[in-house]
């Protein structure tokens, strides 16, 4: 059996969900890794950095991740099937884009709900988006550059159908949302299937190479921060929040 085969065989299994009280409070060891550009390697992977592209305030546009990551990023394309690479959207978040999003996703929910209180109308937020954080001790995800949201293309720079956009608000982007439908339906049509299978190659590529996934974003990948902690159950993290290096920045 062929690479591709076993990887859109093997079914994504159910990971405990997200509790964010506990994730904030996972102790981190910083190992003060630097952070290093991701569009150095187009041979297979590709930077399109999503954010940037639709005018958020304060993306980058170039794409930043702790070199740690990275390292597990390029064991991660040596199981892509031949000529297929990976398409980048986002990775290192400043705070001040972290806060963007927030804002969008909580005013988007808020225009779909008008009657919701505050504090549900922040629940519902933070199943989409993390808070924006300045607490060393409690960063969201990305600002640790020990994120990364990205998908497959094929050998003709076709995107893989995952079934949704990437920051869709709405149950399908849950990661294992084919799965379960496949145990409940018994069956899938066939545009459903390829969904699955597709999938379950990003998922099990990057689990192989030592990430974890945040269970309600098919495209959400994390290495060495505390969500990555979290769903090993591991007691420390060693990502807290990062910044790239500017020469001149850095001089002034």
């Amino acid at each position: 059996m062929n690479t591709k085969k076993i990887l859109i065989k093997k079914e994504i299994p159910s990971n405990k969900s997200e509790n964010w009280s506990v994730i904030r409070n996972i102790e981190i060891i910083e190992n003060h890794e630097e952070l290093v550009q991701l569009n150095t390697y187009p041979e297979k992977i590709i930077c399109h950095p999503e954010y940037f592209i639709q005018n958020i305030n304060h993306s980058l546009p170039v794409l930043y991740v702790r070199k740690g990551l990275y390292t597990k990023l390029l064991d991660a394309t040596r199981m892509l099937p031949k000529g297929y690479k990976f398409v980048v959207y986002d990775a290192y978040r400043p705070v001040e884009v972290q806060r963007s999003l927030f804002d969008l996703y909580k005013a988007k929910l808020k225009k779909e709900n008008p009657d919701i209180d505050e504090e549900k109308l922040t629940e519902m937020t933070l199943k989409f988006v993390s808070l924006p954080s300045t607490d060393p001790k409690k960063p969201s995800p990305h600002n640790t550059g020990g994120a990364i949201d990205l998908t497959i293309c094929d050998e003709n720079g076709i995107l893989l159908n995952m079934g949704s956009y990437s920051d869709d608000m709405n149950d399908i982007v849950v990661t294992g949302y084919f799965e379960d439908k496949l145990a409940k339906e018994g069956k899938l049509d066939e545009k459903d299937q390829i969904v699955l299978q597709n999938r379950r190659m990003l998922y099990n590529i990057m689990i192989k190479s030592g990430f974890t996934n945040f269970t309600t974003e098919w495209w959400h990948f994390d290495y060495g921060n505390q969500l990555w902690a979290y769903q090993l159950n591991l007691q420390t993290a060693f990502y807290g929040p990062a910044q790239p290096f500017f020469f001149w920045k850095n001089q002034l």
